[in-house]
């Protein structure tokens, strides 16, 4: 009897835990004029390295209000760029880097600026 309560106990206590989560959120908002700018290719990449590469997690558009979501990323540094062409006269551009924190949405406003 006692090593059933015990294996009861157990069972209990392995599922009754609370596990930390090794993963955050994040929001871009990408800005031009201080408005949120939409339709503007948002890339995230691992490290700055990996932007010199090109090789990026993902990339999406930004919404009407120039936002973007990113899930699930495991806790560290990033670099998230962003690039919109304008017109044919010139482009807006942001780069910089982000910390995600486990368990928490970090939010990254990206001001954007013409570039040729």
């Amino acid at each position: 009897m006692k090593k059933l309560f015990f294996l009861a106990f157990l069972v209990f206590a392995l599922f009754s835990c609370k596990k930390e989560p090794t993963t955050g959120d994040l929001l871009v908002s990408t800005e031009y004029a201080g408005v949120g700018e939409e339709n503007v290719e948002v890339w995230l990449y691992e490290s700055w390295d990996k932007l010199l590469d090109l090789e990026y997690i993902e990339s999406q558009l930004s919404d009407e209000y120039g936002r973007v979501n990113f899930y699930n990323l495991e806790a560290g540094w990033y670099v998230v760029e962003a690039e919109k062409v304008k017109s044919y006269q010139f482009t807006i551009y942001a780069v910089d880097s982000v910390e995600i924190r486990a368990g928490r949405k970090t939010n990254k406003i990206l001001i954007m600026v013409p570039v040729k």
